[in-house]
């Protein structure tokens, strides 16, 4: 399989998580689903088609700093008239809500200083496209970190080939799911290696009306450690990094336009 590395960072960076509403938490990393979507931005898809357009890619994810969390309040003001319709006045009298007040504040949580290796694998002339405009650092629309706000910077790392490992013991570097866990090893040469593990439900899949259809525990190294692990399903790069990749969309559920 051909792999395309790119990392990704910015300031700041918020995936929030699928159960919160009123304080909105973030994942660690952005999931499998929303690293689609920043290909589906780099490559110019629209949000109609991006789903269906990358259900051949692998996805792949590693931490490459420290998870730093903060909060701040963030204040949201009332666009809708009366009659439901935008309407951009501060005016209370003109607002349509109950209450009648014209903003409301909530607590957001952020990841501060987040930077990310994505990996994309696959064979089709797709990959072929986002390769090209990685290396010239070019989108086609503006890349963020799960909001439109959080502008985010890029560089291409590299294309690899990937080859499927058999079961066994590796130092894995990317994020993976708990289901392809047996075991961890972290005693290495007789040294005990300090990690500082979490474990977090993702949303894996997207059915092509944007519906999650497949969530996942899946292990990561807070500090961004490779992880020394018992694993049935990896893949090496032949940079000789060992990677998990998600894969694709197509394989689990048969995507219709």
């Amino acid at each position: 399989m051909k792999v395309v590395a790119f990392d990704i960072w910015g300031d700041y960076g918020h995936f929030r998580r699928f159960f919160t509403t009123s304080s909105p938490l973030t994942y660690s990393f952005p999931p499998p689903t929303t690293v689609r979507g920043i290909v589906g931005a780099i490559l110019g898809l629209s949000k109609d088609t991006y789903l269906q357009a990358t259900a051949n890619l692998a996805i792949g994810v590693r931490l490459l700093a420290p998870v730093k969390r903060v909060r701040w309040g963030v204040n949201l003001i009332f666009t809708k008239g009366k009659r439901g319709e935008f309407d951009p006045t501060l005016s209370s009298r003109r607002k349509g809500n109950v209450q009648g007040s014209v903003h409301t504040q909530v607590k957001v949580e952020y990841l501060k200083q987040p930077c990310f290796r994505l990996y994309i694998g696959g064979e089709n002339a797709l990959l072929n496209d986002l390769e090209s405009l990685l290396k010239v650092h070019r989108t086609h629309y503006t890349v963020s970190l799960g909001l439109s706000e959080l502008l985010a910077d890029f560089a291409y790392m590299g294309t690899y080939r990937a080859e499927p490992l058999p079961p066994g013991t590796y130092e894995v570097t990317t994020v993976f799911p708990v289901d392809v866990l047996e075991g961890f090893d972290f005693n290495k040469e007789g040294q005990q290696t300090t990690v500082k593990l979490g474990k977090e439900r993702v949303p894996v899949y997207l059915t092509p009306d944007r519906t999650p259809f497949l969530y996942q525990n899946v292990v990561l190294e807070m500090q961004g450690r490779p992880i020394r692990a018992r694993v049935r399903e990896m893949y090496r790069l032949d940079n000789g990094e060992v990677v998990y990749l998600w894969p694709p969309t197509s394989t689990r559920i048969l995507v219709s336009s």
